[in-house]
């Protein structure tokens, strides 16, 4: 059944591509959208296809609204608009999770979203790595206000002697109000433990505090940890509280977080929803993300204003106050997050964008170019392990997208890089499942374990949790699938300078069970560059 609901999601999405306790908006431009929108939801909720609703609306909208222009044309502007929008748009429209009529209102302009309240603390707290020099920590937060951004931090909670002044920049997509703030904290010593507070020199957060790596974890002498996530939505569910006992015991080192990063689809109270449960987690380790299909409303903006990743050197430097080495200019990737590299003891990491602003797979022309250049950038005796991160996979035994629906194209485009610069790891969501392929080139398994191998090893992780459910596997099974599991967890990757090794946990909140692990060695023949 379409609904008026489904029609307008639609329609402001792609006009978008074109052109504590929040403060509720009770204007009478909102209260009478929202009493609108309910009446043309009603009108046409028995409508069962596209061509019936626009059979529809100039008879029924003229007879339900006699003699107001006001409310007659917006149905004809609904329709004029409605026809020219792409099929691809409509998938998974039943999926969203919108309050209505507030969601509709927001996104034509009608009803405005505070992010938080009047006197709210700072709120959202995140932190980041920005560069490959990890002196540097970067922490972004919200607030209602667009006053100064601050942050003081120091090695005693009770004598934080240094400051830093931060950025401040806010969108308009989905009548979102708020100030995001984005900092960096530098001079930051190894093996160290930090306390923060941010604010703008009157209001401040809680005090927060993070610990840096140790120089034996950068020199790739001892091992470092990092959560596996993807597919996560902003409704709090055991994931989240596995992740905040594991910070607690100071067992990960950083958060990875492939894509569909909330499931806001275009409603941002739920990006401030989701950053505010996440904030006890990753306001105290590095949360390194990526997009996914779920960001692509309004062209990303929300995801390229609320993360600082190193993907902006010229806001970096001047965040942090010095030049970035000429060297390191290859981690920037496309200056907006949308795809970076970064480098932490034995592994460089690659955070690739597999999305476009339509909601389809692809790997750009620029990001293709770019990867290339940033593989071929690695000196393996210093770094011996690659790691691929993005959303949409190349490979899965459990659906179409992996092949026709997306997982074709992509192979098309990088799978001949990845062998040539013998990426060791691949790293995806998308799907809700967790599975792991033996190493694979062309859709065929070079080998049956992971001692030595002569291509990469795709793991498929989007199972931490979302309102659309997870996927199940088909009974006949490729014989490059080595394990799978349908359960909501996460995961854990953990590097040394001789092995990557990957657990998948099943989450839980009486704890978190260990069902699959595995260890990769590197390649057969290390790359020299």
């Amino acid at each position: 059944m379409l609904s008026f609901v489904k029609i307008l999601l639609v329609l402001v999405s792609f006009g978008a591509l074109i052109s504590a306790d929040p403060v509720p908006d009770t204007s009478e431009k909102c209260l009478s959208c929202q009493t609108q929108v309910n009446e043309l939801n009603s009108l046409w909720s028995n409508a069962t296809s596209i061509a019936e609703i626009l059979s529809n609306l100039q008879t029924e909208c003229i007879d339900k609204y006699p003699g107001d222009r006001a409310k007659v044309k917006l149905c004809q502007e609904l329709a004029a608009v409605y026809v020219q929008i792409p099929p691809s748009i409509f998938k998974g429209m039943e999926d969203l999770a919108w309050p209505i009529p507030d969601g509709i209102c927001a996104l034509i302009f009608k009803c405005q979203m505070n992010c938080c309240g009047v006197n709210d603390p700072p709120e959202q707290v995140h932190l980041s790595y920005v560069a490959n020099d990890h002196t540097m920590m970067g922490v972004s937060w919200v607030t209602l206000s667009d006053k100064l951004s601050v942050v003081q931090y120091g090695q005693s909670k009770n004598f934080m002697t240094s400051f830093t002044h931060g950025d401040i920049s806010t969108y308009l997509a989905g009548s979102w109000h708020g100030t995001i703030h984005r900092a960096i904290m530098t001079d930051l010593k190894p093996s160290t433990t930090y306390y923060y507070r941010v604010g703008n020199g009157e209001r401040w957060s809680e005090t927060l505090s993070f610990t840096t790596l140790s120089s034996e974890q950068e020199s790739a002498t001892a091992p470092v940890r990092y959560a596996i996530l993807a597919d996560m939505d902003f409704e709090s569910n055991a994931t989240m509280a596995n992740l905040a006992s594991l910070v607690q015991a100071k067992k990960i080192d950083a958060i990875i977080h492939s894509g569909d990063i909330s499931y806001a689809d275009g409603y941002e109270p739920h990006w401030d929803v989701f950053l505010r449960r996440m904030q006890s987690v990753v306001s105290s380790v590095p949360f390194m993300v990526t997009p996914g299909n779920h960001e692509f409303w309004f062209n990303f903006t929300s995801y390229k204003h609320r993360f600082l990743m190193p993907g902006d050197k010229e806001l970096v430097e001047k965040l942090a106050q010095h030049r970035i080495a000429g060297s390191d200019d290859l981690q920037f990737g496309s200056h907006d997050g949308m795809f970076y590299s970064w480098t932490v003891g034995p592994v460089h990491f690659i955070a690739g964008n597999s999305e476009t602003a339509i909601d389809t797979a692809n790997f750009s022309p620029e990001f293709i170019s770019w990867l290339e250049a940033d593989l071929a950038s690695v000196d393996r005796t210093k770094t011996p392990f690659i790691v691929f991160h993005f959303h949409r996979p190349m490979y899965c035994s459990n659906s179409d997208r992996c092949t026709s629906g997306g997982g074709d194209l992509l192979r098309s485009k990088a799978e001949d890089l990845l062998m040539k610069y013998q990426v060791n790891m691949v790293i995806q969501g998308h799907i809700h499942s967790y599975e792991r392929t033996y190493p694979m080139y062309q859709s065929q398994a070079t080998s049956l374990n992971y001692d030595a191998p002569t291509a990469p090893v795709y793991v498929v992780q989007g199972a931490s949790g979302n309102r659309e459910g997870n996927d199940g596997f088909p009974s006949e099974l490729p014989a490059w699938s080595a394990a799978r599991a349908s359960d909501v967890g996460y995961g854990i990757l953990t590097a040394s300078a001789t092995e990557l090794t990957f657990d998948y946990y099943v989450s839980s909140f009486d704890g978190a069970k260990l069902i699959d692990s595995f260890t990769v060695k590197p390649w057969a023949a290390a790359a020299k560059h």
